[in-house]
């Protein structure tokens, strides 16, 4: 987890993690591990504060179109994910040509894909036709019931499943819209 980051409502940095102790490690065990046992996350780690961030410094800020929305997540949540992820990373692969939200890819490798692919049809004669979706909105919502049968079908362990369906159904988010709480957000 990366230090110096904006915290969520619950005002818990990843220092306070890195730096509580001995005692504070043994809580959260058994925390986590009750959590686990019970395959139940308590409602307010599902929780997140959006906070609005400027895209461009120079453009006009009284444009929505102007702010990316960020969503702060408890810093105990994320250190859950974290350890769900050691345990269970294994069984979430997704596909060799997905490229967003994953790690070490992105849009240059998308891109390069694409040309690449081009190129070698141009090259062989063919004719080659595209066709570009706006999937900005795409992601706005989860089927969670779609995504609780896809883990079913890589065979997550049902303990797994089951904590990672308890996540998502819990899962909302305050916005915060007060100018000088997003500008301390801003790191």
């Amino acid at each position: 987890m990366k230090l110096n980051k904006s915290l969520g409502f619950d005002n818990v940095s990843t220092e306070h993690l890195l730096y509580g102790g001995g005692d504070l490690y043994v809580h959260l065990c058994l925390l986590f591990n009750t959590m686990v046992q019970h395959c139940y996350v308590p409602e307010k780690l599902g929780h997140g504060l959006i906070v609005p961030l400027l895209k461009d410094k120079q453009g006009n800020q009284s444009r929505s179109d102007m702010y990316r929305g960020v969503t702060l997540s408890p810093t105990i949540a994320k250190l859950f994910e974290y350890i769900l992820m050691e345990f269970y990373g294994d069984q979430l692969s997704s596909h060799m040509r997905q490229f967003g939200f994953k790690k070490h890819s992105g849009c240059c490798q998308a891109l390069f894909t694409f040309k690449e692919t081009t190129k070698y049809f141009i090259k062989k004669g063919s004719k080659v036709y595209c066709a570009f979706v706006d999937a900005s909105k795409a992601f706005d919502k989860v089927l969670h019931n779609g995504s609780f049968v896809k883990l079913l079908k890589k065979n997550v362990s049902l303990i797994g499943l089951y904590i990672f369906l308890e996540i998502g159904t819990e899962a909302a988010a305050q916005t915060s819209s007060d100018a000088t709480a997003a500008a301390q957000y801003a790191t």
